[in-house]
């Protein structure tokens, strides 16, 4: 008997340590995006609490809810769309009050698909009646106020002429000026006052047209733009007005600026949305191409939290994401599917008291999700530095790292605690671990001014005694000095020639380098350079396959060593015979399409002269790559314009060497060198074309025969 009670014991044990684990574990994965755009699994931010139903809160079943909504009392107003009424609840969602009928001038009234509501400070409420095409507003006390179903104006033309007033999502300012998206309206947010009269509208999303469509619109006839398909600005898909009055919207996707998905407008409709982070505002990086969820993410809601933070909600694959107001993602979590924590098609999403609400149209329920530690150190942490308090915002931080150890934006936010304390190289250090090039270019610039101001005296004194040296030095007293001083080793550099005379590999290598430093003389005299190059030897086969490694060299230098905050490539995936072979294949492919074509063109150059003047032409590219370099290493992102300056002269000019050698080379005109050039360019992509294809062919025929051998084996 014994026995049976300590087996039911136990049994009853695992079953309740089972179902605790059970609610604890959330069925979505958690993740953010690392600066290479990579999915990092992440703690779970938020974990499902509770899962509400109509029937739960004594409203009976919801029906197609649009829209939850929490007031500044904290009090919740569910649209049950369905039923056509708004349910007013409690932060703990017990029933205060059922709006379904009103009493208008005498008369009883009701609802017609509503929308979406909103509440004043003052607690009036105003419900979005789309079905009836008005706007309704109730006093704090629940009764009828006021009505707008016609937008009163004198500009006629800012309207389309199948204009309905169909109000979907609102806002009301401390001004009393109400922004209205209305369904089927592009134009922007409508603006009006309480009465209905039309203000203006705001913050119209730009059309982002592709170059054909722009090209196609200035060559097209008035009955040719007449039969395209009309270009229109995507309308928004929902907004909420922020603590300090500006307006957070959604766009739900639509032919418009990649990141502009999410906006802030301030009163005049003007964007003002911080866009510092590493990666675009558009939800999922991970377009999925190929799944039942490609596409980029369709934000559906979005709610303004604490301290400019925001959270919006993906309809396309049920998450939610979470930024700070400078733009960088903080965390993401939800997704698809049936089961606690998850959606079947989310379409709104407030903040209760730290909890994130979502509510589902088809499951006719709200997800109340609770923050955890995770969460809760995050939003301290960035709390604490908002306040001013940089050492507990630090220590906060340190505790986040400690759950998560690839979260970078805790590492950043320990350089931002460290640099607003003044201790610049220790902010480098964490922004450099969090791959945060702004903060560490910011720290860098302010360590630097200090270091130089720190040791300017000196720095200045060893330049005065180099430039004093130099000077004493060039005095023909001391010249001579220094003549007879080195006489010995003249004499054994003059022997050293001998030598090289007299022997084939000692000559051969000083060929090769004299050769090579022919290079200098050809970027600064490139007609007289390529023509000796060719008649007169200067170059050999040698000389420029050096050279043309040492570019090579150059280009795997610049991309490998370029100082942190320019150096957007991750070194360790850096493959260096990928990044050589990206500039031998194309000059190899030059040098051989341009001796095919300028065969039957008369050109005189053999590919030899090709080759070796094509190698010669890139040495600028050597002089810059190699200091450039070195310097980056010391310049912050402000400055990195110089650096690409630089760059982009070196190829340039490079290109341009290349260009005058193939028409010296070649005896031709500069009309036929350009034609030449050209046509060389449509041969090399020609010739990667059919590369391709053919490398395609051989891979379907190898799987074929893979296919027929598998077949015969396994019967």
């Amino acid at each position: 008997m014994g026995n049976r009670r300590l087996r039911i014991g136990l049994f009853a044990a695992f079953v309740l340590i089972f179902l605790t684990c059970h609610t604890e574990a959330a069925l979505y994965r958690s993740y953010i995006y690392d600066s290479w755009g990579m999915a990092v699994p992440t703690p779970d931010p938020y974990l499902p609490a509770r899962v509400i139903y109509g029937e739960d809160i004594g409203a009976g079943d919801l029906k197609n809810p649009q829209d939850i909504y929490v007031a500044p009392d904290k009090t919740l107003y569910i649209v049950d769309s369905g039923n056509n009424r708004i349910i007013r609840t409690t932060s703990f969602f017990e029933v205060i009050k059922i709006y379904k009928e009103f009493e208008r001038d005498g008369v009883v009234d009701s609802f017609n698909n509503p929308q979406s509501v909103y509440v004043t400070h003052d607690g009036r409420l105003f419900v979005a009646d789309t079905g009836k095409e008005r706007i309704v507003q109730f006093d704090a006390d629940g009764n009828f106020a006021a009505m707008i179903d016609k937008v009163q104006t004198d500009m006629t033309d800012a309207f389309p002429n199948h204009f309905r007033f169909r109000p979907k999502k609102i806002a009301v300012d401390p001004f009393d000026r109400l922004y209205v998206i209305v369904d089927g309206l592009y134009e922007g947010l409508m603006k009006m006052d309480l009465e209905g009269n039309f203000l203006t509208f705001v913050g119209a999303p730009r059309v982002a047209l592709t170059l054909w469509q722009y090209l196609w619109n200035r060559i097209a006839s008035e009955e040719q733009r007449a039969r395209m398909a009309l270009v229109l600005p995507t309308e928004y898909s929902s907004m909420h007005m922020d603590e300090q009055g500006f307006i957070l919207t959604t766009i739900s996707g639509g032919e418009i600026q990649l990141d502009h998905f999410v906006r802030k407008l301030n009163p005049s409709g003007a964007d003002i949305m911080k866009r510092t982070g590493v990666h675009p505002l558009i939800g999922d990086l991970d377009l999925g191409i190929g799944t039942s969820l490609e596409g980029n993410s369709r934000f559906v809601d979005i709610v303004g939290r604490e301290n400019e933070l925001f959270s919006v909600l993906d309809q396309q694959r049920g998450r939610v994401f979470t930024y700070d107001g400078t733009g960088r993602l903080l965390y993401v979590f939800g997704g698809l599917g049936q089961g606690v924590g998850l959606f079947v098609k989310p379409v709104a999403i407030d903040e209760l008291n730290g909890q994130l609400l979502v509510l589902d149209n088809r499951t006719n329920s709200i997800t109340v999700f609770e923050p955890t530690n995770y969460a809760t150190l995050i939003h301290n942490a960035i709390n604490e530095y908002h306040r001013g308090q940089y050492d507990e915002a630090a220590n906060l931080w340190h505790q986040v790292t400690g759950l998560n150890a690839n979260y970078e934006l805790a590492y950043s936010g320990v350089g931002d605690a460290e640099f607003s304390k003044g201790n610049y190289a220790q902010a480098m250090l964490f922004y450099r671990v969090g791959n945060d090039r702004a903060g560490y270019s910011k720290a860098f610039y302010r360590y630097r001014r200090e270091l130089l101001g720190e040791h300017f005296g000196t720095i200045m004194t060893w330049i005065l005694i180099a430039a004093g040296l130099r000077y004493i030095s060039s005095k023909r007293q001391w010249r001579a000095r220094l003549v007879h001083k080195y006489h010995n080793s003249q004499l054994a550099a003059a022997l050293s020639r001998e030598r090289v005379k007299n022997n084939r590999f000692y000559s051969y290598c000083h060929r090769t380098i004299q050769a090579v430093r022919y290079a200098g003389h050809v970027i600064f005299h490139p007609f007289d350079g390529f023509w000796d190059l060719k008649y007169e030897n200067r170059g050999t086969f040698t000389s420029a396959t050096v050279l043309l490694l040492i570019v090579v060299a150059s280009y795997v230098f610049v991309r490998q060593y370029t100082g942190f905050v320019l150096n957007y490539n991750r070194i360790s995936d850096l493959n260096v015979l990928m990044e050589a072979s990206s500039i031998l294949l194309p000059f190899l492919l030059w040098c051989l399409v341009n001796w095919a074509l300028t065969t039957l063109m008369d050109g005189k150059g053999r590919i030899k002269d090709i080759y070796i003047a094509g190698a010669y032409a890139f040495t600028p590219m050597i002089l810059i790559n190699f200091p450039v370099t070195i310097i980056s290493k010391y310049i912050t992102i402000e400055e990195g314009t110089f650096y690409y300056l630089l760059l982009a002269i070196g190829v340039i000019w490079s290109l341009a060497l290349l260009f005058l050698g193939t028409g010296v080379i070649h005896d031709y005109s500069f009309g036929k060198t350009i034609f030449t050039t050209l046509t060389t360019i449509v041969g090399i992509g020609v010739v990667c074309f059919v590369g391709l294809l053919f490398f395609h062919v051989i891979d379907t025929m190898v799987q074929f025969f893979r296919e027929i051998y598998l077949e015969l084996t396994f019967r």
